[in-house]
């Protein structure tokens, strides 16, 4: 799982999807479709989140997310590093994870 550093005009907060061209990333490779990201924003803010879809353009690759709960960096990092059930709370990540689907299914 990689740790996606987005540009500083790059806002996150609120959105559930979320449109982002290669070059306003730091990544040293492209994505895969639905592979598993955390977003970090130039505020230092966390993000769970999915690649939805790649659209190849002459001058950029854009990725579509589907932006997940706000982590705190400590999740963010467990994530991006794997989990394991016998050192980390996966319940606690679900519990993130669950939290997230509702608040994207209340708006």
């Amino acid at each position: 799982m990689e740790i996606i550093e987005l540009d500083a005009s790059v806002e996150v907060r609120g959105d559930r999807v979320l449109v982002v061209g290669h070059s306003l990333t730091q990544l040293s490779r492209g994505l895969e479709p639905r592979e598993q990201v955390v977003l970090r924003t130039a505020d230092a803010d966390h993000y769970a989140a999915q690649v939805r879809t790649i659209e190849f353009e002459l001058e950029d690759t854009i990725y579509t997310f589907d932006v997940g709960p706000r982590l705190p960096e400590n999740l963010a990092l467990e994530r991006v590093n794997g989990l394991d059930a016998e050192v980390h709370d996966l319940s606690l990540h679900e519990l993130v994870d669950l939290l997230g689907e509702l608040r994207n299914h209340a708006s």
